[in-house]
């Protein structure tokens, strides 16, 4: 029974907060007759969407009951204090690379934290992710040890490089994160491969916006774009992880229509390789407002794709609701029905085991999925699917380890 309520807050809170008004309306009236404004706010909270639920219930007008106004009221300060403090430190560690020389860039929730929504009151953030050349990882390295930045881990960093290349849950990215005193992060980037967008270009075409009074260096709006879908494939289309990126891809999608991008923008991610993702994503959210410039995007995809690839699409937006429905698939779980990823791993253990295995107990570590191998087995063995969750997990890993084709 704790499962199926479960299931009907997540569907609900879903539908309130991507549907249109009139939808909408009737979404909070079920959440209101049901009594699960407290369950759908702690999902908002595990889905770090509190502040995008509290300006949606303030335009509605929604009442809710008073208990739930007040914990909405205390969680909405206090995530927004939290992602004030870390946009803060992003900005500084930003200012600090740029006084060096290094050429740096924001994406993804910094980015679209300054260019979507203006102000850490409406979005929140956890690290700040950041992109840089190769060449300059040395010094960039430096320069936030210098702002109290430092790595975690016990492997050499010669080690963790390592393991970067030959690591399937990077799904093509290279990264490292930097962690303040406070707790406070930076997920350094010098690659996203994955993406089908070079470093290079990405910087050339980078912007400039306004966030917390200061100028920082921010990616092009069609690079914002199909870096937030590549980042829902990498979090295999999870509502858990990636409630931000779907809610950030419909306000991209506004803003590319704002600006007139609309039709360069998904043609960008068609020439990138990511046709099938993108296509995936904004029919997703089409599905629940049609009348958005999102819908708009998927229509434009749609017409330049094969059926083959159309078909794919649309199970990866069948595998977003078949997790609703039956829980999150475990992320091993991939491992069951694609090569690539097993190829990596024991590729990176025969060029150095001992470095392999240190680097990747500290990415458990960070993510908190620190398990014994036995007990990995174990959970895998009872996690995987039926034959069709095991269909749209094989799409998923299709697309997620797919080489892709490069804009530069």
């Amino acid at each position: 029974m704790e499962h199926l309520v479960t299931t009907h807050a997540t569907h609900q809170i879903v539908e309130f907060l991507l549907v249109g008004d009139n939808r909408a309306d009737a979404a909070a009236r079920l959440l209101s007759e049901t009594g699960r404004w407290k369950e759908a706010l702690a999902l908002a909270g595990a889905w770090k969407v509190i502040p995008q639920l509290s300006a949606r219930i303030q335009s509605l007008k929604v009442k809710l009951p008073a208990a739930d106004t007040g914990t909405l009221r205390r969680e909405f300060v206090r995530v927004y204090a939290q992602s004030a403090t870390r946009a803060a430190q992003a900005i500084a560690a930003i200012q600090e690379l740029e006084h060096a020389g290094i050429r740096v860039v924001a994406f993804k929730g910094l980015a679209s934290m300054a260019v979507l929504y203006g102000d850490p009151k409406h979005r929140t953030i956890g690290d700040a992710d950041l992109l840089i050349l190769p060449k300059d990882l040395a010094g960039a390295l430096a320069c936030l040890e210098r702002r109290g930045f430092a790595r975690r881990g016990s492997e050499t960093l010669s080690e963790y490089l390592r393991f970067v290349d030959h690591a399937p849950r990077f799904a093509g990215n290279k990264a490292i994160a930097l962690y303040a005193a406070d707790g406070a992060e930076i997920d350094l980037h010098w690659e996203l491969a994955g993406s089908g967008l070079g470093v290079e270009g990405i910087l050339e075409r980078a912007n400039t916006a306004r966030l917390m009074d200061a100028t920082i260096p921010v990616v092009d709006s069609k690079d914002g774009f199909l870096l937030t879908v590549h980042h829902a494939i990498r979090e295999d289309l999870g509502i858990e992880s990636i409630c931000r990126d779907l809610l950030d891809a419909r306000l991209w999608c506004d803003h590319l229509q704002a600006t007139r991008q609309i039709e360069a923008g998904m043609k960008w991610a068609a020439d990138s390789g990511c046709r099938v993702p993108a296509l995936a994503l904004t029919s997703l959210l089409g599905s629940h407002d049609d009348a958005t410039a999102a819908a708009l995007a998927a229509a434009l995809l749609r017409d330049s794709a094969s059926a083959a690839e159309c078909g794919s699409a649309a199970r990866l937006t069948e595998l977003f609701h078949y997790q609703i429905r039956n829980g999150r698939l475990g992320k091993d779980v991939l491992y069951l029905v694609h090569s690539r990823p097993w190829r990596q791993i024991l590729k990176g253990l025969g060029t150095d085991w001992s470095g392999y295995r240190r680097s990747m107990r500290t990415l458990d570590q960070q993510l908190d999925q620190e398990k014994p191998l036995l007990e990995r087995a174990v959970l895998l063995a009872k996690s995987i699917p039926g034959p069709r969750g095991l269909r749209l997990a094989r799409t998923l890993a299709r697309v997620k380890y797919a080489p892709h084709g490069k804009n530069p």
